[in-house]
């Protein structure tokens, strides 16, 4: 949230002002009136690196971006969490949603910090596979391919970068 976007608190109307809050301190949009903090916390998705083959032979299956900042760009499927979200049916729903395919969730391959639209996020990477289907471009993808895992095309954010690189570190181990 930029400084200027809220002037009111969102319980009560007052006014807020950004002040240390928390522990340790750190500055948040405070109302003077009621004491409501509107605390700005990294916002979290949940992604998939799908992924088929062995060791030297692993690809990873990718969706190009048609739309928005990063559009022309590779992804890896995957969204914002939802308040009542539980992990694993998110991850199933977005790569139902942008692939079109059913995943079996594998291990967590990492947590990455990352930016989106102004706003960092937290990007939580598991290592899956296809249970069903057959991978289609859908909703904000308008294509979508395996690639050697040591040959990807431009990856549109960095924690998808980062994930790639620590798959490949443990596929040489």
């Amino acid at each position: 949230m930029n400084r200027d976007d809220w002037r009111h608190c969102p319980r009560c109307a007052g006014p807020l002002e950004w002040r240390d809050a928390g522990h340790p301190p750190s500055l948040q949009p405070v109302c003077q009136a009621c004491g409501f903090v509107a605390w700005q916390n990294l916002k979290p998705s949940i992604e998939a690196l799908i992924v088929r083959g062995e060791r030297n032979a692993t690809e990873v299956l990718l969706g190009r971006l048609g739309v928005g900042p990063a559009r022309g760009r590779w992804d890896i499927p995957g969204g914002f969490l939802n308040a009542d979200d539980r992990l694993h049916d998110a991850l199933r729903r977005e790569c139902l949603r942008e692939v079109g395919v059913e995943v079996a969730i594998g291990e967590l391959l990492g947590v990455f910090e990352d930016e989106f639209a102004g706003s960092r996020i937290v990007s939580i990477i598991y290592v899956c596979r296809i249970a069903s289907g057959h991978p289609r471009a859908a909703d904000i993808v308008d294509r979508v391919a395996w690639f050697p895992v040591n040959e990807t095309p431009d990856i549109a954010y960095p924690a998808v970068r980062d994930a790639l690189a620590v798959l490949r570190e443990r596929l040489q181990a």
